[in-house]
């Protein structure tokens, strides 16, 4: 996977999940809110995969 479409995959992931969260809290919907908590942590992951190969390249 190149570099935009990473970025691309992280961004979706993270908007996803930040939505997710909102509407299942909004609307006391516990699948969505889970699901969105999923997406969050997913993006989170990918994020801090890459900070670390950055700092590993330096």
């Amino acid at each position: 996977m190149n570099s935009k479409t990473q970025k691309i995959f992280i961004g979706t992931a993270c908007v996803l999940g930040v939505s997710g969260v909102a509407y299942g809290m909004a609307e006391q919907n516990d699948p969505v809110f889970i699901a969105g908590l999923f997406f969050v942590i997913a993006g989170y992951l990918l994020i801090r995969r890459k900070l670390k190969e950055r700092i590993k390249d330096k």
